[in-house]
């Protein structure tokens, strides 16, 4: 198995939670896990560490990157200050084929019960409507951030308070975007990128 591979495995597992926040890398473990030499886990390892997935404490040992809740509350004011610009950008040329795909993505989201396809439905709908902003270094964050923020979709059930909300403010957006209104679009998107960051006890978020 070649680092890419192993770093691929490694940053899906981080990001869906599957390791937890600050859980210890070994590379002795990797090794034995993955059948390789250290030199293969070695180069993954640094792979992540060179996009936050991945800290070293100050032991040297390697750990799962956590955000505190300020790093947590900095991100979440960052993305929406930037997934904003992109939509205010975006919506004065979006054409209806984008209106309706950000549409079928929200329909299929609200029904979708497999993990990775539930993140890579969100991924298409919020795409759909920031394709148009003109900017690639900005999608191109946009990407960086959502990855370091990532949610943890297991925990995302059909019928739970979270995906009845997540529901009801994808339409929020997707009727101001219709209507042409930048500021009721990106304030609905500001609430939605802030529930999504700051899930109450219980609604399974």
């Amino acid at each position: 198995m070649d680092p890419n591979s192993i770093a691929d495995t490694l940053r899906q597992e981080i990001e869906t939670r599957l390791l937890a926040p600050d859980s210890v890398l070994r590379q002795e473990s990797l090794a034995e896990r993955f059948g390789v030499s250290r030199q293969p886990v070695r180069q993954a390892l640094d792979r992540l560490l060179a996009e936050g997935l991945v800290v070293r404490r100050s032991d040297r040992s390697l750990a799962v990157a956590g955000l505190s809740a300020e790093e947590g509350r900095e991100l979440t004011a960052l993305r929406i200050l930037v997934e904003g610009e992109a939509l205010r950008l975006s919506l004065p040329r979006l054409a209806p084929r984008d209106l309706r795909r950000a549409a079928r993505m929200a329909e299929d989201l609200a029904e979708e019960e497999d993990p990775a396809a539930i993140e890579a439905l969100d991924v298409a709908f919020h795409a759909a409507l920031y394709g148009a902003c003109g900017n690639a270094r900005l999608l191109r964050l946009i990407d960086l951030l959502r990855r370091e923020g990532r949610r943890a979709y297991a925990l995302q059930p059909p019928g739970s308070a979270f995906r009845a909300a997540m529901a009801a403010q994808h339409d929020a957006i997707l009727a101001a975007c219709r209507d042409g209104d930048a500021a009721a679009a990106t304030a609905a998107l500001a609430a939605h990128l802030q529930m999504a960051a700051d899930p109450q006890p219980g609604d399974t978020r």
